[in-house]
């Protein structure tokens, strides 16, 4: 192919394959929305609490087809899938949330559609990372992603499209995977 025509066709080629994984993100996101909302919206009303435990699982599961979370019976706890993120495997850590690249890495991963969470080890809380913009957090000093979770230790704290924040209160505590 000349020279003068490949640039163009590769700036093409980058640019379909953002809007496409831009696509899929909000399509798997925007397909789930109101089991998602739902789910967090009975975490918060306290219906059941075994439930916001697994949610993570649930929505790894649900969302992505992430396999080993959930059983035909049953799904992980937060702490059961923040012990098994952190064995690796499947799960590649991007570094910790005080650092607004790996912040800024994992909006874009999860607006390409990859399944990334935050996870707090020493409480074994997981939360899910959704596609969209980021925000400046003034407790955080940073500008985070937007995130789906359960408070295990607040359930009406659970939120659906806010700032990882408004979930974990320390960003020295968190860490960023993304599974590969």
């Amino acid at each position: 192919m000349p020279r003068e025509t490949l640039l163009p066709t590769l700036l093409w080629a980058l640019l379909w394959t953002s809007l496409s994984a831009d696509s899929a993100a909000e399509t798997t996101w925007a397909r789930n929305a109101d089991w998602l909302e739902e789910q967090i919206a009975d975490c918060a009303r306290e219906q059941d609490i075994a439930t916001c435990r697994s949610f993570s699982a649930r929505a790894l599961s649900r969302l992505f087809g992430v396999l080993g979370v959930c059983d035909e019976t049953s799904c992980m706890n937060s702490p059961q899938l923040s012990s098994e993120i952190a064995k690796g495997g499947p799960w590649t850590a991007l570094g910790a949330a005080t650092e607004q690249s790996v912040l800024s890495l994992a909006q874009k991963m999860a607006i390409g559609g990859m399944p990334v969470v935050a996870v707090n080890a020493d409480v074994g809380w997981v939360v899910m990372v959704m596609p969209g913009e980021l925000y400046p957090s003034q407790r955080w000093h940073r500008n985070v992603p937007v995130a789906a979770g359960t408070r295990l230790d607040q359930p009406d704290g659970s939120v659906y499209g806010k700032g990882l924040n408004f979930l974990f209160s320390d960003p020295t505590k968190v860490t960023l995977y993304v599974y590969k």
